[in-house]
């Protein structure tokens, strides 16, 4: 494999090289030295480099491919990753690697290449997380709502029957836990059936403490019995303003993953509390909160984290753990969240002994929603119009777009649109006519998804009461064929707003 000149090594977004056997480079391109921290002169003339940089979790595995390099003379392909030696952050790279042989068939080395990848990497792990959540939310819904018909069966059943004996009856006590248990399993059940049901994307005032005091009751039942666990929560509401559903995933990941800092037996404590100052953190990623703050301190016993990663671990893909196990993300999505909420998050670690992770919100003065509700009625409204008279909804799609909203016309594929990520609208305008049903089914799709929309039918060419009334009743709001621009503009104004 011939190395490409200099010119087009400066623009290749990875990185040539020629390794010797034992695995020192004879040369490599420039980029090596911005993929790992260390300068190009020394990746040339010292030993040992290679292994330094190359993930701990994934040093056995590149030593048993490279001990098998001698079975593929015609290159092979395979992943790796690599830390950053000045910031700890970790690469993921697509290696090719091809064995270089001398005449009498000895291995002289090696020649490849890497390709960063760690972004194509960050996407797919997205897409896979979200593809897998929309499944598991439906097998979660379709199981409990069968296993909370068996609860329900054994719950009446154990009624009936203790309302058939006496206090003194020797089958007292054993039906009374058994609808006791089958109760609150009952309700484990509905509180697992919420988190999924529950939408992330919209912030409300909720108190702190009684947020984590309903994430405490999911995760002790989810903690190994070898982990104590316990929360303290501050003797006052701590009001914020906040997505409720996101602050109980982070809460949830957090939790958990002081859990895996604790493998054999350990400590996991909650703690809320409220500061009127604050202490400079070395350790920290976000804004600095507005004063007063409210901070949750998620505080385990665990192994501890080296001195050396503090700084990284709050980057996307930063893990210690093997490439099969955790994705790296879960301490980068919190740190998206207190980023989002004008908050902070910080670590303090000592190895062998714990970590304490604290998340911080500025405590809500209550004046947060009506600046938000301001700043949501100067932005541009988005709409997606529908509808099978092309005439007309182009009519209508570009008298909006006259009037400042942002408008995007389908037909038939009107839910890919609400499906796609990279569209967020804030109604669903329908012109419809009689026996025109496809407006039902988009509406239960909005309305089983729980998409912050509004629903706004229009009648075409009829009277709104000739049109289907369970269309009717699933609409927020029902316009009349033909409209004066008026009337559209100001009764589409009230209902977004």
């Amino acid at each position: 494999m011939e190395i490409p000149s200099e010119s087009l090594l400066a623009q290749w977004p990875g990185v040539f090289f020629r390794q010797r056997p034992d695995l020192t480079f004879a040369s490599a391109s420039p980029h090596l030295a911005d993929l790992t921290g260390l300068p190009l002169e020394r990746w040339l003339q010292e030993p040992g480099l290679f292994w330094s940089v190359v993930h701990e979790s994934d040093t056995e595995d590149v030593r048993q491919r490279l001990a098998r390099v001698a079975e593929v003379p015609a290159g092979f392909r395979s992943t790796l990753r690599l830390r950053h030696a000045v910031t700890g952050r970790v690469a993921y790279l697509a290696e090719f690697r091809r064995p270089l042989f001398g005449a009498e068939g000895r291995l002289e080395g090696y020649e490849g290449f890497w390709l960063d990848q760690t972004r194509q990497t960050l996407a797919e792990r997205r897409l896979d997380t979200a593809a897998w959540k929309e499944t598991l939310a439906l097998l979660t819904m379709g199981l409990a709502h069968d296993f909370n018909n068996v609860l329900g069966g054994i719950l009446g059943l154990s009624e009936t029957f203790l309302s058939q004996i006496t206090p003194d009856h020797p089958f007292h006590d054993g039906l009374s836990l058994m609808k006791r248990n089958a109760r609150e399993a009952a309700q484990l059940i509905q509180r697992i059936a919420q988190l999924h049901q529950v939408r992330t994307g919209s912030r409300t005032y909720h108190d702190l403490n009684a947020v984590v005091r309903e994430a405490a009751d999911l995760i002790k039942k989810i903690l190994p019995r070898s982990i104590e666990f316990s929360t303290q929560l501050a003797p006052e509401p701590l009001p914020i303003y906040a997505d409720g559903a996101e602050l109980q995933q982070v809460i949830l990941n957090l939790a958990l993953n002081a859990s895996d800092a604790m493998p054999d037996r350990g400590k996991l404590q909650l703690v809320t509390s409220l500061h009127t100052e604050l202490a400079p953190r070395e350790y920290s990623v976000g804004a600095r909160p507005r004063l007063p703050a409210l901070s949750l301190a998620v505080t385990d016993t665990g192994r501890g984290i080296p001195p050396r990663h503090l700084g990284s671990i709050f980057e996307p893909f930063f893990s210690t753990k093997p490439m099969n196990r955790g994705s790296g993300l879960g301490l980068y999505n919190a740190r998206i969240f207190a980023e989002k909420h004008d908050g902070a998050l910080s670590v303090e670690s000592t190895e062998g002994a714990g970590t304490t992770l604290r998340l911080w919100l500025p405590q809500a003065d209550f004046t947060e929603a009506e600046v938000a509700q301001e700043i949501s009625s100067r932005r541009r409204r988005s709409l997606l119009v529908t509808g099978s008279h092309g005439d007309a909804l182009e009519r209508t799609a570009q008298f909006l777009r006259q009037h400042h909203y942002h408008v995007i016309t389908a037909g038939n594929d009107a839910e890919e649109f609400l499906r796609s990520p990279d569209y967020s609208f804030d109604g669903v305008l329908a012109l419809l006519e009689p026996r025109d049903t496809r407006f039902l089914q988009l509406s239960q799709f909005v309305r089983k998804q729980k998409l912050p929309l509004k629903l706004i039918v229009q009648a075409v060419g009829c009277e709104p009461d000739e049109l289907d009334p369970k269309l009717i009743a699933r609409a927020d709001l029902v316009l009349p064929s033909g409209p004066s621009e008026e009337t559209l503009f100001k009764k589409l104004h009230e209902t977004l707003a």
